[in-house]
């Protein structure tokens, strides 16, 4: 990347940005339509990121049209509060119903049947969840299936390479800058059209469901290049995941009720008595939120803490049930716990954003002309690994329809040397006194774990934006590598992850500032009650320059309207 070596430059119809679900389903649409497709993935295909963790698989049937609309009722007011696209809901429960599911198991995807065929499920039909073939395990199984398919049909495939920028003249992407590690090469890329599909970015707390390349790049380098984004203080937390050891945080104990059965996890306090089982909330069908509200309230009792302190426990359930329907029963074995007759300690771990990437739900198309941001990364999640197939499926055809109709477009060489540049400028070896990007990247989560957990205030947050400033202007310049070898230096990516992660944090806490209420999982202990008059609204943001510009739109509810009874989403039990 020294002026006397030359960019690697790609041409293509199409660049994909990730390699889970959204990322997988765009890249073989795009060549099913036969268009020229290049997937780039910072990690592996279908090995890292978020589609690997989901554990419950929606399926939703959609013929019976009171059914399908109480459905969209429970995900429009227990997924974001009433901030979910409605009707985009109902499209990804049409697509899951009549694609996802029929593709899948005929890729070999099992399905968890009875023995007349008919598909198990909970008790509880209204979540409507299925198994593939045990809860804590369909994410995994159906990633394998999708990165095998990728191989075999050789999908045009760059592993272990980072996107760095997007590539924008005249307000439209043109291409895009990536980090080979495995080289350390730069490689810029011409494309009629860029998915970006990086997930939620969610490696920003110390607790995190993220592997580690969920930076928030995605997220970084969008609202670098001027694209809107919205909503990104809707962050969803798991209040039951396991506290110790740390490697194993990601086990998550579900909340949802186990296959074949009603009956569901159980949380204790430190006194070890039972303070919230769904059972408690009939009416709530997803009780993710409702958990972290009575923890809030333990914790502030002393019968918590955020993380441990309190526990779960499956010991009121058959251990038949646990053994043939829990994929986490083996884990428990390896850690020498019984589950069938020991609680879980626990502590809360960052999940999620539901906000991201503003895009339009019946395309997927960004505020920037030529860019598309399907699945986690866009602000429309709803946390689910069928609706993102949807939306990498929509998203491929809408970019391919662009790709049909123009010819590749020059590439602003200024932009290109400018970030070859930045790259360059991070390549540097620590001083004596300086730190490595592990480190910085460390405090940065250990400021949004102290600061922008689930509990937040005004007077925390803007802490936390100080603390984040200090870490910008005096930390990070001083900020260098082991080593300069460009040959699979992971510092040098980890510098890059720092530079991506302040702004995205910064981002975050800033939006977080506008909403001044309290929303499913948005908490503020300032404004603790849900304000439908003056809140029912998206937090839109935008670069200006060096700031950043808010704006509010009104979020549209087509078939499920606030009841005056949803205080009771953030009431103080």
């Amino acid at each position: 990347m020294q002026s006397s070596q030359a960019n690697r430059t790609l041409e293509t119809d199409v660049v994909v940005i990730g390699g889970g679900s959204a990322g997988v389903y765009a890249a073989l649409k795009v060549q099913a339509e036969g268009l020229r497709v290049l997937q780039i993935v910072k990690g592996f295909v279908g090995r890292s990121g978020a589609s690997i963790f989901a554990g419950n698989l929606q399926l939703q049937k959609t013929k019976d049209p009171v059914a399908e609309e109480k459905f969209v009722a429970v995900r429009a007011r227990y997924g974001s509060s009433y901030l979910n696209d409605q009707d985009y809901i109902k499209r990804a429960c049409r697509f899951t119903e009549d694609v996802f599911f029929p593709e899948m198991e005929a890729r070999g995807l099992y399905i968890r049947r009875d023995e007349r065929g008919e598909l198990i499920t909970s008790s509880d039909r209204a979540a409507g969840n299925v198994w593939a073939p045990n809860q804590g395990f369909s994410g995994t199984m159906i990633m394998e299936l999708l990165r095998k398919e990728v191989l075999a049909r050789k999908v045009p495939l760059l592993q272990e390479t980072m996107v760095t920028s997007l590539v924008v003249t005249e307000e439209q992407v043109v291409g895009v800058t990536a980090l080979d590690i495995v080289r350390g090469e730069l490689i810029v890329v011409r494309a009629k059209a860029v998915i970006i599909a990086t997930g939620p970015g969610n490696y920003l707390a110390t607790r995190s469901t993220a592997t580690r390349e969920q930076c928030g790049n995605g997220f970084a380098m969008a609202y670098r290049a001027g694209a809107q984004m919205q909503d990104l203080e809707m962050q969803w937390f798991h209040a039951s995941d396991i506290a110790a050891p740390k490697a194993w945080m990601r086990l998550h104990l579900y909340p949802n009720p186990m296959p074949v059965t009603d009956k569901t996890l159980r949380l204790y306090g430190t006194d070890r008595t039972t303070f919230f089982e769904p059972a408690m909330y009939p009416q709530v069908k997803q009780p993710y939120y409702l958990q972290l509200r009575r923890l809030y309230n333990e914790v502030k009792k002393g019968n918590a803490r955020w993380h441990g302190g309190f526990y779960g426990g499956y010991t009121h359930i058959e251990p038949e049930i646990m053994e043939n329907y829990s994929y986490q029963t083996q884990f428990f074995k390896h850690l020498g716990i019984d589950i069938n007759k020991e609680l879980v300690e626990l502590g809360i771990t960052w999940h999620l954003t539901f906000g991201g990437i503003r895009t339009d739900t019946h395309t997927f198309a960004s505020s920037l002309t030529g860019l598309y941001a399907p699945g986690g990364v866009g602000s429309h999640g709803v946390g689910s690994i069928t609706y993102v197939a949807y939306d990498g499926t929509v998203a491929a055809e809408q970019a391919c329809e662009r790709a049909r109709r123009l010819t590749l477009q020059p590439l602003p060489e200024e932009q290109v040397q400018r970030e070859q540049r930045r790259l360059q400028g991070r390549l540097k070896v620590k001083g004596e006194a300086g730190l490595l990007p592990a480190q910085i990247k460390k405090r940065i989560r250990e400021i949004m774990t102290e600061k922008m957990g689930y509990v937040k205030s005004e007077s925390r947050m803007a802490s936390a934006l100080d603390d984040l400033s200090e870490v910008r202007e005096r930390t990070l310049p001083g900020m260098g590598l082991g080593s300069t070898s460009r040959n699979w230096n992971y510092d040098w990516v980890e510098a890059l992850d720092a530079e991506d992660m302040l702004d995205v944090c910064e981002l975050t806490i800033r939006s977080s500032m506008q909403r001044k209420e309290s929303r499913g999982y948005f908490f503020r202990e300032d404004y603790p009650y849900i304000d439908n008059k003056n809140w029912l609204k998206h937090t839109v943001a935008t670069r200006v320059g060096d700031d950043v510009r808010f704006e509010h739109t009104p979020a549209v509810q087509k078939f499920a309207p606030p009841t005056e009874t949803d205080d009771f989403l953030t009431a103080d039990y």
